[in-house]
């Protein structure tokens, strides 16, 4: 529960912060490449329901794909891998359609997504996806790699 509050307050930081409306020292899709919790959406911090998964996605940077979940069903799409510096259009994003108790979450992350046109990096860990207009509308914090 702390890691979440913790994350919680870092993303409402970042998210206040952050734009994309500058493309000095953007980053190349390659940088997308893992797995990412989306911590905030539309600068709210995320905080599934009860029995509700944790939102992520995970960039295939080599193959242009992406995929993930919503907090209850799971998403793939497609990206230009080979985009300009700073630009990532998700195209073609499909998800199954479970019934969850609770859609809220879910209709958010995926509005959000479809709105995706820019990115920028915001430290090592945290990653900003930005619409045409460069107002961040989701915050991704790089999932950790167990330890073997």
């Amino acid at each position: 529960m702390k890691k979440v509050l913790v994350s919680v307050c870092m993303a409402g930081a970042i998210g206040l912060l952050s734009s994309c409306s500058s493309s000095k020292n953007a980053a190349a899709v390659s940088t997308l490449g893992g797995e990412w919790n989306i911590i905030e959406v539309e600068n709210t911090a995320v905080v599934p329901a009860p029995r509700q998964d944790f939102p992520f996605i995970v960039f295939d940077a080599t193959a242009g794909r992406v995929h993930g979940n919503t907090g209850c069903n799971t998403m793939s799409g497609t990206f230009d891998k080979d985009a300009k510096p700073g630009m990532l259009n998700l195209s073609a994003l499909v998800s199954t359609r479970m019934a969850c108790l609770d859609m809220t979450l879910e209709n958010k992350v995926l509005k959000a997504l479809s709105q995706v046109k820019k990115f920028k990096r915001l430290s090592d860990n945290t990653t900003a996806l930005c619409g045409q207009n460069g107002k961040t509308v989701v915050v991704l914090q790089k999932k950790k790699m167990p330890r073997l």
